[in-house]
Parts: structure tokens; sequence; C-alpha cells
């Protein structure tokens, strides 16, 4: 086989002559775009699926679900990454469409969306092209944008990462399964087909060319039609005739049926003529292919089509009963009397596994850190106007927290809390760190899922489940294929500690363009639950005189990951601090603990900047200033470390319990005054807030 023709179906020839084997002969044309789309890495896994189950075991379905009482909170994060670097408005727009209708499709109404940014620097075109497509998005269906992060460092420049999460609340009764018992009629109902997202898999699947030939992959949202195919949707799965429901994303009506199919262990037949398409002249590879978005498959009791195609008419969507499913173990396509395929659909939906276990150690520091400087202040607001750490206010004003009227904590303070039933709430976090993992994705995978756990928890949750979009360069390189295994495995080490499970999941491969690939950036997401929404602690500092506490490690190893090492180059050897993670996973669950009987004013962890720009924010976002008197780094960065404002009638209480749960603590202050005082530096209110929130460095190199 020519393999300027293999290229065109960005097949391999190992991948070819796998499938000539399997299928005794040639593939025709039509068969080469299925294969072209089912074996991309984005439908295929080839190189993740193997080593995700075999250390995750993740549910199979659309999304992940964690049980409140009654209550199933759906929930997923997704990658829209090579959209968004081609077409940022429109690929982040249709990146909150497709998430959100993987939560419909378990049968839970969308309650939250959160994102996860991280861009070259705040100055690109690219980045205001999301904010605005995920505002547009999110805010026109009526779901609201709770939290989220945004990250900046040169290597995102031309590979920007654009990973959404969508949550979702179901009672038992009411969860649809993307698989059946039964054959059925297969049914579609949402906007009409047409050629844009054409090769949209197969495009995120492979280095972007950067020569705008790779526009047209990308999809156009509706949000209107998907607000209208939500509520149809919600509608439509009370029906018992309704046996499995799958959201169209990736390779469009090709993927979602042929994986609703082959879970069910059934075959399939789909008449690519009977789709309503807005186009004229499609072929039969292309109406499989498209992906044109706010489309939802269905699979229906026979006899039973006329149900939905009254609640689609309803909703002013398109209706089609596109094909069936059967026992005959094939995949089928015929179009206008014609069969155009005819393949084995393990065959289609099982492709070559590529996925490599490559182990590298990765050096870990056990010096302690320490510091020598005077004062602090120069060095404080260069963190605080770092665009990583400073306000983004700028963004989150864009999205509309508060529709719906459930939002009980808004973005970017620790993590965001949604009122669910009575006095109970969800507490939802989605977290990342380059500085982390480009140094060692082992450990510093770990350290983001503590630092989402602890984002919960200071809002008063108490993590439930883990979901993750692991971003990568090209997995067919040794060094990406060494940092995958170790992301991995760090996920599952950090999940056992902790003992939550890993719920759900996305890989997002071949982020790279140029030549420049990304560095690892895994994203994790956190769904916790708040007993008692009154429970929830302020962010900042709420009354002058009580104590304010460091709950943690005061002395801790140098992290050449941190903000302020990075920037000042003070540590050469490159590596991460040795961590005791049984420590911090009870640092943590003290300070949840603590927090259910009511003894703290205000919480905040310890991050980016360290313990003197969590004291800043806490003044900053408060009523009150501090001060305090610190002998330890003030900027270094170690997991599970908190800041903690104390009323002086609950300290002996909170000593005691901390002490039981072997956790240091130290008392470092008073909660007074305007400003923050720090080893007897002032450091000003009003010069702090304006560094915080003007912006600095906006417009510069991250």
């Amino acid at each position: 086989m020519d393999e300027k023709v293999l290229k065109k179906f960005s097949l391999s020839p190992f991948e070819y002559k796998t499938i000539v084997k399997a299928l005794g002969r040639e593939p025709n044309e039509t068969e080469f775009y299925i294969f072209s789309a089912m074996w991309s890495e984005h439908c295929g896994y080839k190189h993740s699926k193997r080593l995700i189950k075999e250390h995750f075991n993740p549910s199979e379905e659309n999304a992940g679900i964690v049980w409140i009482e009654d209550n199933g909170i759906a929930f997923k994060v997704e990658s829209h990454n090579h959209p968004c670097a081609v077409e940022p408005f429109q690929g982040a727009a249709t990146g909150v469409g497709g998430i959100i209708r993987d939560v419909i499709a378990m049968g839970a109404r969308p309650i939250a969306i959160l994102d996860s940014f991280h861009f070259g620097k705040p100055s690109s075109p690219l980045f205001e092209g999301v904010v605005d497509g995920i505002s547009f998005y999110g805010n026109s269906i009526g779901v609201p944008t709770v939290g989220g992060e945004v990250r900046f460092d040169k290597s995102y420049e031309n590979n920007p990462l654009v990973n959404v999460m969508a949550v979702g609340v179901v009672k038992k009764k009411k969860i649809k399964s993307a698989k059946s018992d039964e054959c059925g009629s297969v049914v579609m109902i949402g906007s009409k087909t047409g050629r844009d997202g054409l090769h949209g898999a197969s495009f995120a699947s492979r280095e972007l060319e950067g020569n705008g030939k790779d526009r047209p992959s990308v999809q156009v949202g509706d949000p209107f039609a998907e607000k209208r195919l939500i509520e149809a949707t919600l509608q439509v799965i009370e029906l018992k005739s309704v046996l499995a429901v799958q959201d169209m994303g990736a390779a469009g009506i090709l993927s979602s049926t042929t994986e609703m199919a082959e879970r069910s262990g059934m075959g399939l037949t789909l008449y690519t003529d009977k789709v309503p398409l807005r186009e004229d002249g499609m072929k039969a590879w292309e109406i499989l292919l498209s992906e044109s978005q706010e489309r939802m498959a269905l699979l229906v009791k026979k006899g039973h089509e006329s149900e939905i195609e009254e609640i689609a008419k309803r909703w002013e969507l398109e209706f089609a009963i596109i094909g069936e499913t059967n026992n005959t173990g094939l995949l089928e396509i015929h179009h206008q009397g014609k069969k155009m395929a005819m393949l084995p659909i393990e065959l289609v939906t099982k492709a070559p596994d590529l996925s490599r276990k490559m182990k590298k150690e990765y050096p870990l520091c056990d010096e302690i850190s320490t510091w020598s400087g005077k004062s602090v202040k120069k060095e404080l607001l260069n963190l605080l106007s770092n665009p990583t750490i400073s306000s983004k206010r700028r963004v989150y004003e864009r999205y509309d927290h508060t529709v719906r009227g459930e939002t009980v904590k808004p973005p970017f303070s620790d993590a965001a809390v949604v009122h669910l039933d009575g006095d109970k709430c969800v507490a939802l976090s989605i977290d990342g760190n380059v500085n982390y993992t480009a140094l060692n994705p082992l450990e510093g995978t770990k350290a983001l899922l503590f630092e989402s756990c602890a984002n919960v928890i200071s809002s008063a949750g108490k993590p439930l489940g883990i979901t993750n979009c692991l971003n990568f360069g090209n997995p067919e390189e040794d060094e990406v294929a060494a940092q995958f295994y170790s992301c991995i495995r760090g996920l599952e080490e950090a999940s056992k500690i902790l003992n939550l499970p890993i719920t759900s999941g996305n890989v997002s491969f071949y982020n790279e363009s140029k030549g420049i690939s990304i560095p690892p950036s895994p994203v994790v997401g956190i769904v916790g639950v708040v007993e008692d929404w009154k429970k929830v602690p302020a962010s900042g500092f709420v009354k002058e005189g009580d104590y304010i506490y460091l709950v943690g490690k005061k002395e801790v190893p140098k992290n050449a990951g941190a903000l302020y090492i990075q920037k000042n180059n003070k540590m050469k050897d490159g590596s991460f601090p040795r961590v005791n993670w049984n420590e911090c996973k009870n640092a943590l669950y003290a300070v949840y603990e603590v927090i259910q009987k009511k003894m703290f004013e205000a919480v905040h962890d310890v991050a980016e900047g360290g313990v003197l720009v969590a004291l800043a924010e806490m003044v900053i976002n408060g009523k009150y200033g501090a001060n305090v008197s610190c002998d330890f780094h003030p900027f270094e960065e170690y997991p599970g470390r908190f800041i903690v404002e104390i009323k002086e009638e609950n300290v002996d209480g909170f000593e005691k319990l901390l002490r039981k749960n072997d956790v240091e603590f130290t008392k470092i202050g008073t909660v007074t005054g305007k400003d923050l005082v720090y080893n007897d530096e002032l450091l000003s209110f009003d010069e702090m807030r304006k560094t915080y929130e003007t912006y600095k460095g906006f417009g510069e190199d991250a």
C-alpha cells in the first residue's frame, strides 16, 4: 500500500497489515475511513487504554459517578486542545458542549462547569478566544462555570491546553447506560449533520500542521440547540423504552453507535442516507465521521420510536431512525441501497495496543529549604503579579457562575461549592501544575491530586472521587512514554493513599507543533460532599484577634518546581522534594475534621508561592490583615499545608485533635489591622491588592 494513501487515513503500515490480515482482503474506501477514525489515538486510546485499565479500571460509561445518598454526581473532564489551537472560540465552545453531553448521557442534569487552561502568555489571542468561547456557550445553555484554573508557561505558546469538566446530578432510578442487554433501533436526535468537524478524531491524534489546513476539522457549536437537546434528552431518558444512551462526540455517528453496540456485545447496521443532513452530496463516510455538534444517539425498543420523535419535535430537534443492533457481531453500513462496509465490530472498536511501561527514575531532594533574605516585599509582589497566581477576575467575571441560583462559593476561592439538597452541597476542584509534573511526573502528579483534595477540603468538602485529563506530547517518543507511565503510576499510588476511586478520564496525546512538544501536563478534578453549607469557612481573614496557624510541615525539602525557585534560578539540580504522603493525608483529613466541628473561621491551602502568598491572598480576600512571625522559607512549596484562622476558645480542642492525628502545626500570628506584617516587615494591603488585581505581567512572557 502506498504510504501517501496510508498517511491520508492516518494509518501506519503495521496497522494496515493488521487490518488486511484480520479481514482477509483489502478494505474499501469507506472502511479505510472507518479505521482512520476508530483507530485514531483519540478514539482508540492505542497508547493508553491498557495502562488505564490495569492501573485505574474506571467505568466504561460516558462519565463517572459518586454517590451522595440518593444523588449520583456524574462528572468527567475532557480536552479540546487541538481545536482550540486553530479555532479558539469554537474549539472552546464545542468543548463545553461535548462534555455536557457526556453528563446528560448518564441521565444527569448538568449543574456546573469547571475549566483548566494552560497558555503561553496572557496577551495571546488564543487565550481571549477560548475565554470568549467558554463564556458564550456556558452562559447560553444555563449551566454555571463555577471554578477552574488558568496557568501560563511559554511551552504552551503553540499548543494551549483547554480541559473542561462537567458535573451533573441524577437519581439512582434514572441512571442511563451506554450499553444494553436487548437489541433495538438506533435513533438520533439533535441537530442536522454537516461537514464541520470532519477528521476531528484523527486531527486530535497527530501533530498540528500550523498551516491553516487544520481549521475545517474544528466543529461549530450552537448553544441554543444544546439547551433544547439537554431538556429533550432528560425527558427521553424517563421512557422505559430507551435502552441505552450515547453522546455523539469524536468520530460522530460512527464512534457513538459502534461503541454502544460493542459494549452491549452486539452487531450494528447503519443506514447513512436516513441521517438528516444540512449539506448536499455528503458521502457515507462523511456522514459517519462528521462531528457536527448537539447530537445524541439512543438505542430504543423497536415499536417505541414514535415516543422519542414526539419529544424531539416538541423541542424542535431533528429525529431519525438510522439503524438497529443485532446479534451478527458485524458493523454494516448501507447508503442509498448499497452496502458500503461490512466489518467485525470488535475489530473496528479495538485498536492495536501500542502502550509501553517505560520506567524512569526522577531525583528527589531531602535538603531542607532555608531562607536567608531579610526583606520579602519584592519577592512577594513579583509572585502576586505572576499571571499564574494573580487574580483571574478578568476571566471569571465573564462567566455567569450564578445561573441556577445554586452557587454557594464563587470561582477562584479554593474549591467551588454548589448547592445540592437541603443543607448538602457539592465541592468541586480542578488542578494542574506543569512546574511539578515536568520536573517529576510521578511525584508531581501525586502533588496535583493532593492539591485538588486540599482545595475541596478547604471548602468543607470530603473528597469522593477523581476524574483526570492526561495531556502529553507524542507517545511514540520514549521520553514521553516514560513520562506518561510515571503519571499513571503517580495517580494510582496517590488515589490508593487517599482511598479515592478514579471514576473517569481522558487522554490527549500529540500536543506538539513545529517540533515543540508540551511538557507532561496531567489535570485532575475532584468531587466532594459538603454535609452542611453553613460549615463552609471563609477564604480570607474575618475576625480581629483570632489566631493564625500553619497546619502541616514547617520545614520542608527544597522544591525545584516552586514558582519562587523557578523564577529566580535558586536551585540547579532540578529535583522534587521527598514527600511523606501519609503525613500529608493525615493533615488533609485532620483539617476536614476540624472544619466539621466548626472550629475554623477561615481556611486556605498553601499552594503556588508558598505560605507568604497564601497569607497575602487571605488578607486580600478577607476583612482584616495579619501580624505573622515565621522562621522558615516563606515561598517554599510542599503538599498538605493550610493556613487557618481560629478563635481562642477553639485552640485547645484544635491542637489536641491535630496531635491525636500526628499532624504538625505552628502558631504563626494573629488577625489584626488591615495590612500584612511579616516578621515586622509591613506589606501594604493596598499595594498587594493593586499588584494582585492589575495583572502586571500580562502581555509579557509568563
